[in-house]
């Protein structure tokens, strides 16, 4: 396939500082997403997406005067990655090419050229591309989708352009890289303005000696300022200590309702001689939540989480997971969350609500070696029905959390027993980018519907069973929502009942699937070791079927811990979701006379930046 060629009228628009790119008003406005691929920030995405009409338009600036790729992988890596690459010669004339990775080498043109290249440029060394594609792929050979959830971007550079403009003629990349970005949902670059009238205030740990353990959990408790008046959070966002960027895992910030004996100071491990007025704030109502890669959260302009003065939270219990599996020594740490508030009260107040599997649990038990385990976990209509006021919630935002063998997580929503829209859905959950997403309207939960925690791990590989618990090789199936108004619900958690998990297992070691240890946890857990579901066959089946037909017994409770509702339950049957419709294609490749025309008008009314998309 020929490059796709266009004339392209140079401007201005990019200013460099200090070897990195200062990303122009005009991309950053005109764009919805923004952020740096690079930790150096050389290389920028933009992009925007048109849901109704299922395309999606990227701009890329890397810095650099040669030639610029871009591309959607499967892991981060180059083969099979669905791959654009393109440059500004001499000439101000710009070339694009739809490649298709197969190994570590010049991927050749993609059989159809689906990316239409809308404009490129090169100034002060930089060279930006802009482009868009659709968002399911047309040809299902050498395109990739972009999927809900999180996309595994790829980028590259080379300082010089190709010789004769020959696309076989591109040199090996000198830079390159790769992030997990969701694509279809978030970036840093949408964001709430922040009020005028602002003001921070961090919670967080000074100066700790971070054990040497493989996972610590660290509280400290904090009296907060206090307003008259009250006032609103209207956002958070991490401060994690530059170089404890791996380590730091996740940060919550739980409001404290009972005050008694609650004296400022107390920081240590969450798990031994806490203070009973710090555990009895942990895990009560979240004010914030927090994990590795995610960016801060700001709250739309009508909403406000209540912050000191009457009614408001007044003291606080910061929990921060330390994850350091190399045992690293001599980390000293100062984390914490920085909480965005106003006195300009606002309409309607939020809350943070989470659903899933109960945490700390033999009952969440997922064999050795295994591709595929899926959990279910259930927030039955009890619950929401006397959880919920008579009008339901608006949920503004989803956070999905599990640990490093979860592969795909979603939340289900049934109502009437009809499923609606998944609420959150990553098919290609990435345990080190945990961020929060941004559905284009807000999602309503009415009384009586029915939420799903379903969770998806891969044990491949692993030679022991994994357990609910608190280390990152352990597993959670966990998701906070935002919401407002606020529930008297703010926890709904489910498991598998301790009678169903005790008879699967004493028909494991009945049968010979995996030796008897005897009663103690322990020995129950080294026994469970050497529980292989492939051999023999019945052992999976008889697992499978344990997983995906027993009853759930769930607990619902409200923001000091008190106890809603609960019980037994069985998994809801629904009228499923109806499939999504074919994606919307071409039916001939696009042109380069079709992209001359398209940029020349274009150029005429904006100056244009760095575009690339993945395929």
């Amino acid at each position: 396939m020929k490059a796709l060629l266009i004339t392209v009228v140079a401007c201005a628009c990019i200013t460099l500082a200090a070897g990195a790119i200062t990303p122009s008003a005009s991309l950053t406005n005109k764009y919805t997403f923004h952020l740096s691929l690079d930790d150096n920030e050389n290389y920028w995405l933009f992009w925007s997406v048109d849901h109704a009409a299922g395309d999606i338009e990227i701009a890329v600036q890397a810095n650099t005067a040669g030639w610029v790729g871009f591309g959607l992988s499967p892991d981060g890596r180059m083969p099979n990655s669905d791959i654009v690459t393109g440059w500004v010669n001499g000439n101000g004339r710009g070339f694009l090419q739809d490649r298709y990775a197969t190994g570590k080498f010049l991927p050749p043109d993609a059989e159809s050229q689906d990316v239409e290249l809308v404009a490129a440029s090169e100034a002060n060394q930089v060279t930006t591309l802009e482009f868009k594609r659709k968002v399911k792929a047309c040809e299902a050979m050498y395109d990739r989708s972009i999927d809900v959830g999180t996309s595994r971007v790829i980028w590259s550079y080379n300082p010089n352009d190709p010789q004769n403009d020959s696309p076989s003629a591109l040199q090996q990349h000198t830079m390159m890289g790769w992030r997990s970005v969701n694509l279809l949902n978030g970036g840093d670059g949408a964001k709430v303005p922040l009020p005028a009238d602002v003001q921070e205030f961090t919670v967080g740990v000074t100066n700790v000696a971070v054990p040497s353990d493989e996972t610590t959990y660290w509280c400290t408790n904090f009296t907060l300022p206090v307003i008259p008046g009250g006032a609103h959070i209207v956002g958070f966002a991490p401060v994690v200590t530059p170089g404890n960027e791996g380590i730091v895992h996740h940060i919550l910030v739980y409001q404290c309702f009972n005050r008694t004996g609650f004296s400022e100071g107390h920081s240590g491990s969450c798990e031994a001689n806490m203070p009973d007025e710090v555990e009895n704030c942990r895990g009560a109502a979240p004010v914030a939540a927090w994990a590795i890669g995610g960016n801060e959260v700001r709250y739309p302009a009508d909403v406000g989480y209540p912050f000191s003065g009457d009614g408001g939270v007044q003291t606080v219990v910061i929990e921060i997971h330390y994850d350091n599996p190399q045992q690293k020594r001599n980390v000293i740490d100062s984390s914490g969350i920085k909480l965005y508030y106003t006195t300009t009260l606002r309409k309607n107040i939020a809350a943070i609500m989470e659903i899933g599997h109960v945490v700390v649990t033999l009952n969440h038990l997922l064999p050795k070696n295994q591709d595929k385990i899926v959990t279910t976990n259930v927030c039955p209509a009890d619950c929401t029905q006397q959880g919920l006021p008579s009008s339901g919630i608006n949920v503004f935002g989803t956070f999905l959390h599990a640990h490093t063998a979860g592969t795909a997580l979603r939340i289900r929503h049934i109502r009437n027993g009809k499923e609606l829209p998944f609420l959150d859905r990553n098919d290609h959950y990435d345990f080190n980018y945990q961020d929060y997403i941004f559905p284009p309207e807000h999602v309503k939960i009415l009384p009586g519907d029915i939420l799903q925690m379903i969770c998806e791990y891969s044990t491949k590989g692993r030679t022991k069973v994994t357990i609910g618990n608190l280390g990152s090789n352990d597993e959670m199936c966990l998701a906070y929502m935002l919401v407002y108004p606020a529930p008297k619900l703010v926890s709904c958690f489910s498991q598998v009942p301790n009678n169903e998990v005790t008879a699967f297992i004493t028909e494991a070691f009945t049968k010979g699937w995996a030796p008897y240890m005897g009663n103690r946890t322990t020995e129950l857990v080294n026994g469970l070791n050497n529980l292989d579901l492939s051999n023999p066959p019945a052992a999976g089946e008889a697992y499978y079927a344990f997983w995906n037909t027993t009853n759930r017994t769930a607990f619902c409770f409200g923001p000091d811990h008190s106890y809603i509702t609960g019980g037994a339950y069985s998994l809801p049957s629904y009228q499923p979701l109806a499939p999504e419709p074919p994606p919307v294609c071409s039916t001939t490749g696009p042109t380069s006379a079709g992209y001359s025309s398209v940029v020349s008008a274009l150029s005429l009314m904006m100056c244009f930046i760095v575009s690339v998309l993945v395929a």
